[in-house]
This record gives C-alpha cells, structure tokens and sequence, in this order.
C-alpha cells in the first residue's frame, strides 16, 4: 500500500496556487485541482491552530462535507484570493481559543477592519462623504483617503445626503466594503481614486464626465446586481422562479 502524498502547508502553496475560482457551480462534483490542495491546506492550518477542532468535524465525512461548505461560503462572500484567506489564517492565530471557527466567522476573519488597513473607520468616512456631497462643497470636495472617495463616489448616484441615517449607512457600508476588497485583493482602484486631493483642480466638465461614467457601474456593484450577460440572465431566472427542464428554479443560463 503506497504511502499518502504529505499536504503542504499554507505557507508552502501561497507562493504557487491561483486564486480560488470566482464561481464554482452547484452542485459541486469535482473541484479545480488548485482549489483542492488551497482548501485541503486551510483546514490542516487550522487543525493545527484549533486543538479542539474535532467539535466541529469529529470524522473524515464531516470534514470532507465542511470542505465543501466553506468553498460555497467562500464563492457567496467573494473570498476568492489567497490574500484573503492568508488574512483569516493570520487572525485566527490570536483568537485565544482551542475551537475552529465556523466558516461565516472565518469568512469575517478574512476581511480587516478600516483600521487595520489603515484608512478612517466608517463612521469618519461617512460624516466625510456627507461633508463633501453638501451643495457648498460643490467643485471643492477633499478627501482624506483614496478609499474615502472610491466609496463616497460609489453612493452619489443615490444622493447620499437625502436618505434616512440609517439607510445612508447601510449604503455606504456596503460600498466601503467593496473598496476593502478591492484594497485586501491588491486591486486598483482604478480612475475613480485619482487626483487624490482637490476635485475643484479638476475642470466641472471632466468631473461631469468623469460621475456620469462611474455611476452606472457603481449603482450596479452596490445593488450586487452582475454586469455580465450570462449572469445577468441567471440573475434574472432566480428572481422570477423560472426553471428549464432538469435544472432547479433559477439555476443555468
């Protein structure tokens, strides 16, 4: 009987193994060899990390089905990076605690807090947008931070400033959530984050140009609403409850 091939750790595979894939289709029957070895070395970091972790899954069937839960968890959330994962690894080391986390708090572990990337929490951030989207600010907008203005200018569309406390929070948060991705994933944040500074620097037609363009987009990404035509049509199956033959309501294209 030929011995099992050792796993690699975490550490080991960072260096080589792609991103998790940005959409895993259900029901899952055979995973991207890549994902595997990233989830197989995730639960053996955290074996490692929780002595208690078979609480959670006490046999090989009960951790084989987690697997299989947390890659859905993980496509849900958008934790599709190893940057993101090596993120939550990095804080479950100091939870204090012998038992794994569940995947949704895993999931919250893989995404830092404004503070710990650096730029304003998002009750600064959000009295600064509403500061800058006064009329008297109008063509003299500041901003503190590049992410600030990437999120502030996710939610003009919805004019920010007119909305009840509460919804304006709730709109924001979820545009400054996208801008942390963005950040935690090493993405760009592309046109919208500069000129960092001064938008009166900026000539009323170019900013005029430069909203109109970004806004559509935007709306779209805070909605959660997918921009492709494949999706959009799943998109729009699983809203109205539409089936094709052999296929559960709302799933295919």
């Amino acid at each position: 009987m030929s011995a099992q091939p050792k796993l690699r750790s975490v550490t080991q595979i960072m260096a080589t193994a792609r991103n998790l894939p940005a959409e895993v289709q259900a029901p899952v029957k055979q995973l991207d060899p890549g994902t595997t070895e990233v989830v197989n070395a995730l639960f053996k970091e955290l074996q490692a990390i929780f002595p208690a972790w078979k609480q959670a899954w006490p046999d090989d069937e009960a951790l084989k089905a987690a697997k299989r839960s947390w890659i859905k968890s993980f496509v849900a959330a958008g934790i599709n990076t190893l940057e993101q994962i090596r993120f939550g690894i990095q804080k479950c080391r100091v939870l204090g605690t012998d038992f794994a986390p569940s995947s949704g708090k895993f999931i919250k572990l893989c995404q830092p807090t404004p503070e710990e990337m650096g730029i304003p929490p998002l009750a600064r951030a959000l009295a600064e947008a509403l500061e800058n989207f006064h009329p008297s600010r109008a063509g003299s907008r500041t901003w503190s931070h590049a992410a600030v203005r990437h999120a502030a200018l996710q939610c003009e569309a919805q004019n920010l400033g007119s909305m009840e406390v509460e919804r304006a929070e709730k709109v924001f948060a979820r545009a400054y959530d996208i801008t942390i991705r963005m950040l935690v994933a090493g993405e760009p944040l592309g046109d919208i984050a500069t000129g960092i500074g001064h938008d009166s620097q900026k000539g009323l037609a170019q900013l005029a140009d430069e909203y109109a363009a970004q806004r559509q987009v935007r709306l779209l990404e805070i909605q959660q609403i997918p921009t492709s035509a494949a999706a959009c049509r799943a998109h729009l199956l699983a809203k109205l409850n539409i089936k094709r033959a052999g296929q559960p309501a709302g799933e295919g294209v």
